[in-house]
């Protein structure tokens, strides 16, 4: 189980491919296909395993963290510009209590993700969860 998050222009309302032909489905997917290489390319893309996560954000203080804290794993969100501040103190909390290599790493992926987000102040994060 995972949480995508990826740093995406804005997005205009999701139209519904219900009626739309095979053909037009398939170009559907492979644009978001194409738009994930090119954000994993530029560092816009974070692909976090939940069981890594999870553990790291309950050490910080769980739910008393004002974005991490209220993020659901199993849910989409989008977060703009103006949750950077707030989404960088819990990732500040993170670093205070990651205790193993392996959530230094996460905690240094994040934090990477989040200067790619301040030099792009246009982009919004979306998180997808499983």
């Amino acid at each position: 189980m995972g949480l995508l998050l990826v740093l995406r222009p804005p997005q205009p309302g999701p139209k519904s491919l219900r009626r739309a032909t095979r053909a037009q489905r398939r170009e559907r997917h492979r644009a978001d296909a194409e738009e994930w290489r090119t954000a994993q390319q530029r560092g816009w893309l974070l692909d976090v395993a939940v069981e890594e996560l999870l553990p790291l954000v309950n050490s910080a203080g769980g739910g008393r963290l004002p974005i991490l804290g209220q993020l659901n794993p199993w849910s989409d969100t989008v977060l703009d510009h103006r949750d950077l501040p707030r989404l960088e103190a819990d990732v500040d909390r993170l670093e205070a209590v990651a205790g193993d290599d392996v959530q230094r790493e996460l905690v240094a992926a994040l934090r990477r993700l989040l200067m790619s987000w301040r030099a792009e102040p246009d982009l919004l994060l979306h998180c997808y969860g499983d």
